[in-house]
């Protein structure tokens, strides 16, 4: 079924699918989602995104192409903005019906994906079709044509938007009622707390081994290394770029007292997280022990090293001697400001979309879980994102005030600069002007904002390493010119 685009803005019916796109002239094609095969061939969704869809129970409702899309120029015709100023289209859908969620997922000509919800959660009945309907606005302008050599990420439509409805359960058998508390439910299913091992054979594994009595004993024996993950992720993604010869070379310095902790990142503030390491460590047991942590990881790692005295070690003892920041959100990041968490999302979608690696489909069951509890007006219980938020209550009573700790605190930052055209015209419009105040950034948090002064005393850092050489917020580790700086900081 296909409809050519109304650039006057009238309706445009497209099989159960109504546009409104005044501006923009094009085709639509409706795509039964039943056929998975067009849908495939259309979306060309890859092998990750459609796993993670499975595994989190989302299901194609409806899906819409619009190809040949070109602004118009129609003037006096009546427009629709985004909330945040942008020329917008209005896409109209069906209810999915009492105990569903939906959520609309919006891929541009350029291969950028957004996460879109409903303009409100209350549904409408629209009177002209007799049936309970959904409002969806989207940015409807045509982004600069991406390079036909760059990496295309989880959809390769390029040269078509590409518009999906998604319908979710809101009672899954698992993890329960997509509400408040959801994110934390899923954690405790899919991402349980565990210190692993990290050894040059299994640190690109999940199934890793838990550490035991004799694990601990060998931890106690000299100065031990720890690894802490960032936002969505686990230790055997976060660190998997790091090449083996590099994670054979940390080992001999620390006599192979090298060990990683998995931790909630959603639901669990890092003071939280602190305190479950805490209790993990056997009674009577003590570590001296230098950190390298990235993103989110950065604000554990300084619970560790700052506020040791607050956390309930019993007989245990615990001293951080250095620490290595790798983009972390020292000053947060406004991405977890709760007006921002679709921006958060979309961030990392497009992170894995434009640059896709081992483990993407277990980091996009992550970011889907906080769409979902997003879809249904649910932003209790993130406080593991909220701890990032800039002047935040976590920040500002339990971090970035005082003295601070004895550690040695190192860092490396990036300012990002995206070299594909589509991509880059997003970054400017979706970060820079709106959320970052076209401060240098890595795509999720400001460069500054990793070792610069924010009210503890032991900031700023002195002679970070700061990389604008292509590095964005997942690829520090794959970069040279970091590693050759953590192993400078870190002699074991």
């Amino acid at each position: 079924m296909s409809q050519p685009l109304d650039p006057l803005g009238n309706p445009v019916a497209v099989g159960r699918v109504v546009l409104r796109t005044p501006g923009l002239a094009g085709q639509a094609d409706w795509l039964d989602p039943a056929d998975q095969a067009a849908t495939r061939g259309a979306e060309q969704f890859t092998q990750a995104m459609r796993d993670a869809l499975d595994a989190t129970r989302l299901e194609p409702q409806e899906t819409v192409r619009l190809t040949g899309t070109t602004e118009v120029d129609v003037g006096g015709v009546a427009a629709r903005s985004t909330d945040r100023g942008e020329p917008a289209m209005v896409v109209e859908v069906p209810d999915p019906g009492p105990g569903f969620g939906q959520v609309l997922l919006a891929v541009d000509e350029a291969g950028v994906t957004t996460w879109n919800l409903p303009v409100d959660q209350a549904t409408t009945l629209d009177a002209t079709r007799g049936a309970a309907t959904r409002t969806y606005v989207l940015r409807r302008t045509v982004p600069p044509a991406a390079d036909p050599g760059a990496t295309r990420g989880l959809s390769g439509a390029l040269g078509a938007k590409l518009l999906q409805v998604l319908v979710f359960p809101l009672v899954d058998p698992l993890v329960g009622r997509a509400a408040d508390f959801l994110a934390a439910r899923w954690e405790r299913l899919r991402r349980p707390y565990r210190v692993r091992s990290f050894s040059p054979d299994d640190y690109r594994s999940d199934e890793a081994g838990e550490l035991t009595g004799d694990g601990w004993e060998r931890l106690a024996g000299g100065r031990a290394l720890l690894l802490l993950h960032g936002t969505f992720s686990r230790a055997h993604l976060a660190f998997a770029a790091l090449p083996p010869p590099f994670v054979a070379e940390l080992h001999r310095r620390y006599q192979g007292r090298v060990f990683a902790f998995d931790h909630f990142t959603l639901s669990d503030d890092p003071r939280r997280n602190a305190e479950m390491l805490c209790q993990a460590v056997p009674d009577g047991t003590a570590l001296e022990l230098d950190i390298v942590c990235h993103s989110r990881g950065a604000l554990l790692a300084r619970v560790l090293a700052e506020q040791s005295a607050e956390l309930p070690l019993g007989s245990r003892r615990l001293r951080v001697g250095r620490v290595v920041f790798v983009a972390g959100p020292n000053a947060g990041t406004v991405l977890a400001d709760a007006d921002h968490l679709g921006d958060l999302v979309d961030r990392y979608t497009n992170l894995l979309a434009f640059f896709p690696d081992n483990g993407v489909t277990d980091v996009l069951e992550a970011v889907i879980t906080v769409v979902k509890q997003l879809a249904v007006g649910a932003v209790k219980g993130l406080d593991g994102l909220g701890a990032m938020r800039p002047g935040g209550p976590f920040l500002r009573e339990w971090l970035n005030q005082g003295r601070g700790g004895d550690a040695s605190y190192h860092a490396v930052a990036a300012d990002y600069e995206p070299a594909d055209p589509g991509l880059a015209a997003w970054v400017k419009d979706g970060i820079m002007d709106r959320i970052f105040g076209r401060a240098g950034n890595d795509l999720v948090v400001p460069t500054l904002g990793v070792y610069h002064g924010n009210g503890s005393g032991c900031f700023p850092i002195a002679e970070p390493l700061v990389l604008a050489d292509g590095v964005h917020h997942n690829g520090f580790f794959a970069s040279a010119a970091a590693r050759d700086k953590l192993l400078e900081w870190l002699p074991g």
